[in-house]
């Protein structure tokens, strides 16, 4: 999970950011353009990372990073999920899913 959301280095308090985090940041910032912005998630969906992300599929729509920073979902973004077998997403998170659009 360090590659995906990132790591704090427990000696320096250094912040290096991860796949997920990075680009969660990059598509947030605030743009004048009437876009949208969608991150895809292709393939099977592991309980470990996915827990992480409740926060941003319930209606608080925030990202929360090991350093403590707090990325906000906002209205020109979307995730979508594109799954092959169900078995590795629970239903609670089919239904922040299904709240988000």
């Amino acid at each position: 999970m360090v590659e995906l959301y990132g790591v704090l280095d427990p000696n320096t308090r250094d912040w290096t950011d991860g796949l997920l985090s990075n680009i969660f940041r990059d598509i947030n910032k605030p743009t004048d353009k009437n876009e949208r912005k969608y991150l895809v998630f292709d393939g099977d969906v592991d309980a470990l990372w996915v827990e992480n992300m409740n926060s941003v599929m319930d209606d608080n729509r925030l990202l929360t990073l090991a350093n403590g920073e707090r990325i906000r979902l906002q209205r020109h973004c979307a995730l979508l999920f594109e799954v092959s077998y169900r078995t590795h997403f629970d239903f609670e998170s089919i239904l922040y899913t299904y709240r988000m659009f």
